[in-house]
């Protein structure tokens, strides 16, 4: 992967000083940081150790952090600077609810659910960090990763197939879990593939591969939300939507019968008469029974204080550390848990990075949020990934509109820009 083409052989500057011996360390960092995402995204489905723990993936961003934060200064925009501001924000004031709870209850596994936020904020820094300076070799090995990581998995997946469970699990710790990953992996495949050209005999074997991952999950909200993000993203091309419905009707054909089709059938068609569909079951009651919460958050765990246990079977992947079920949702949780503040810091976040990103590409947080109007998918860290991969093709898009000829130029901060 050549970091340095002809557009880039002149030495950049840092704020107020030669580059020099910085330029010499940031073209030995910059593979090893790329390495390491890339590692880190083919390894995020692997878990060796209980969840809730660092896992190996977790620990390769956690090493990789100080040899971003060495890397020159990126120029960005002031949206990109002030989304990165909000998100930090909000999760200061995560750390700030769950360390009080934790002392006021004094249950030191309240302050665990922190931890994921400072995890999460460390990897989108280091994605950021490399991404401004080198946009187009950062998003390709996201690409990459994923599509390999999707291959692995399909291929697992059949080794470790269960025929005693009706929903497969592959490498992850519950079916859910595994659905989400692949609509995320989705979303930040297509939207990078949607800007840079992604060899096509990689990217349809790889889309391929995490459609069937979701299937075989059987987790209700991931398949609608990828039927949506298919909706979406082949609305822009017409032509290609007609291609491929045309090339899918066969193939719907061919695996009409199968056991696969069968079961995903039986998922879609019992949707709201399951237990676990309801209100109450997903945990939206416990907003307007304990409104005082949201005031400044009740933060997250210590499910006991609010006493409504996880009674449906189906619930039961989604409790929490106590046992008791947490609330299914999204926004949900950023209201109930982290209150007002949080709710304003994290939409001011996303609407930085509507700025950021055209409509048509903010459009992939679409279905992640869609699905998480019935899940938690705020602590799972392809989500901040994903923030980061929009925000990155978005600086893409205003250093080709400013400087079209110098679009694969690393964007670092001329002594002007000081």
């Amino acid at each position: 992967m050549t970091l340095a083409g002809p557009q880039s052989q002149a030495e950049p500057t840092t704020i107020g000083r030669s580059y020099g011996i910085a330029h010499g360390y940031q073209r030995s960092a910059v593979p090893l940081i790329l390495l390491t995402l890339g590692a880190y995204v083919v390894l995020k489905p692997y878990y060796l150790f209980p969840s809730g723990l660092p896992q190996m993936g977790d620990m390769l961003v956690a090493m990789a952090l100080p040899f971003a934060l060495l890397l020159p200064r990126p120029r960005q925009s002031e949206d990109t600077r002030r989304l990165q501001l909000y998100l930090i924000l909000f999760c200061c004031y995560a750390a700030l609810v769950s360390l009080g709870w934790t002392f006021a209850l004094m249950d030191p596994r309240v302050a665990l659910y922190a931890t994921y936020y400072a995890f999460n904020l460390c990897l989108m820094v280091v994605c950021l960090r490399v991404g401004m300076l080198y946009p187009r070799e950062t998003l390709l090995t996201i690409a990459y990763a994923i599509a390999l990581s999707a291959i692995v998995q399909a291929a697992l997946s059949g080794i470790s197939h269960d025929a005693s469970k009706l929903r497969q699990i592959a490498s992850f710790n519950n079916p859910n879990q595994l659905g989400y990953w692949s609509l995320l992996s989705l979303c930040m495949l297509w939207s990078i593939a949607g800007k840079i050209r992604v060899k096509w005999y990689i990217a349809v074997p790889a889309s391929l591969c995490i459609i069937y991952m979701a299937a075989i999950a059987l987790s209700k909200s991931a398949m609608i939300s990828i039927a949506v993000l298919c909706l979406l993203h082949f609305a822009k091309k017409p032509k290609l939507l007609f291609i491929g419905l045309l090339a899918l009707a066969p193939a719907y054909l061919a695996v009409e019968d199968s056991m696969l089709v069968g079961h995903v059938k039986a998922r879609l068609e019992n949707i709201g008469e399951q237990q676990d569909d309801t209100l109450e079951a997903r945990g939206y009651t416990r907003i307007w029974n304990f409104p005082e919460y949201m005031v400044v958050g009740a933060g997250e765990g210590a499910l006991y204080r609010f006493g409504e246990k996880a009674d449906a079977e189906a619930v039961d992947t989604h409790k929490g550390i106590d046992g008791f079920h947490e609330i299914h949702s999204t926004i949900g949780t950023i209201l109930f848990s982290y209150g007002a503040v949080g709710l304003i810091t994290f939409g001011a976040a996303l609407l930085c990075l509507y700025r950021i990103s055209s409509a048509g590409r903010f459009l992939y947080l679409l279905p992640p949020f869609l699905h998480g109007l019935t899940h938690q998918g705020l602590r799972f860290s392809f989500l901040w990934l994903l923030f980061s991969v929009l925000a990155i093709l978005g600086e893409m898009d205003r250093a080709a509109a400013s400087s079209p000829t110098n679009k694969h130029r690393p964007m670092t901060r001329s002594k002007e820009d000081a």
